[in-house]
């Protein structure tokens, strides 16, 4: 009898028919949301990987009834919503880093092209009739950014920082990358390289490591015109202390698509500081990784990893538990 995979999360019909096409000769794939508690106490046995979103639909009476459960793969790159503390140790978890990492790049590239060229303040003045042309943008050509998480999508960033003409200085836990680069360290160097970015990008997963890792005493190692794109996750960065050094440095900007609160629906999307005010913010409201092209790769990507699992393979992008439990 074939194990099963249990699919936690709302897969629409082109979704179940990715996930059904790779898996089915290795596994039977089940969906949560279309059983009952008995259907799922009959073949909880059998259950030995889950595929979830982000780990939020993972409930401590599910993980319980699941004796046999083995893997638990994301569909997020992202596994700051996993409830490690409810999965047993035998367990593992694998992120799914990678499946959206070009769709990320490209937005925060678009971001960073935005605030270079001061296309948001721009387009405001226009918006009220005001023609003013004093605020130029500047070349991207031989600026030096700093990349901080050179991972999946800080390397497909780098490739087209480097096409443009830019210097790359990157951050990440090896201090060694495949792609070309002017300098790679880690966060022991996390200090030259703000003090030298003309433009600084976070691309950090959240974990014990970075949150609030960019805090007031980085602010002060930044140049005062540092544009700043955060396409990780907000709390990497500690709030309070961006929005004073954006308030205080109008010549800085920050375009962010992370954020530390998100909104319930039907609510204001505002921060604890009024950033939104800031004449020196971008915002987007967390779209980087979305696009109608990048679904599909994000679900084979996935579905290939558990498939490698079951295969007895290794699977790739797995989570050092530690590191995410307080």
């Amino acid at each position: 009898m074939k194990p099963i995979v249990l699919v936690t999360f709302r897969a629409n019909e082109n979704d179940r028919k990715i996930i059904e096409e790779e898996l089915s000769k290795l596994a039977d794939v089940k969906y949560l949301l279309d059983m009952n508690q008995n259907y799922l106490r009959r073949i909880s046995d059998r259950v030995r990987a889950i595929l979830t979103g982000s780990g939020r639909d993972l409930k401590e009476d599910l993980i319980k009834e699941l004796i046999n459960l083995e893997m638990i793969q994301t569909l997020s790159a992202g596994l700051d919503h996993v409830p490690f503390h409810i999965i047993p140790d035998h367990v593992i978890v694998a992120s799914n880093a990678g499946g959206n990492a070009r769709a990320v790049a490209e937005h925060a590239l678009a971001l960073l092209l935005s605030a270079v060229k001061r296309i948001p303040q721009h387009t405001e003045k226009m918006r009220k009739g005001i023609w003013e042309r004093r605020k130029y943008g500047v070349l991207l050509k031989d600026k030096v950014v700093g990349i901080i998480g050179l991972g999946h999508i800080g390397r497909e960033f780098a490739k087209m920082a480097k096409a443009l003409g830019m210097r790359v200085y990157g951050i990440n836990r090896s201090g060694q990358t495949d792609v070309d680069v002017d300098f790679i360290g880690t966060l022991r160097d996390l200090d030259r390289v703000l003090r030298q970015a003309d433009f600084i990008l976070i691309a950090l997963p959240l974990t014990r490591e970075t949150k609030g890792l960019i805090g007031e005493n980085e602010f002060r190692l930044m140049k005062r015109n540092v544009i700043l794109v955060n396409v990780g996750r907000g709390d990497v960065i500690d709030q309070k202390a961006l929005y004073e050094f954006l308030r205080t440095n109008p010549g800085a900007i920050a375009a962010l698509d992370v954020w530390w609160r998100y909104p319930k629906r039907d609510e204001p999307t505002f921060q604890d500081y009024p950033f939104h005010k800031l004449e020196n913010v971008i915002m987007t409201p967390h779209i980087a990784g979305f696009s109608p092209e990048i679904r599909e790769n994000v679900i084979r990507n996935a579905v290939e990893n558990i498939a490698r699992f079951l295969r007895g393979e290794k699977p790739r992008n797995i989570a050092k538990k530690e590191d995410y439990i307080q």
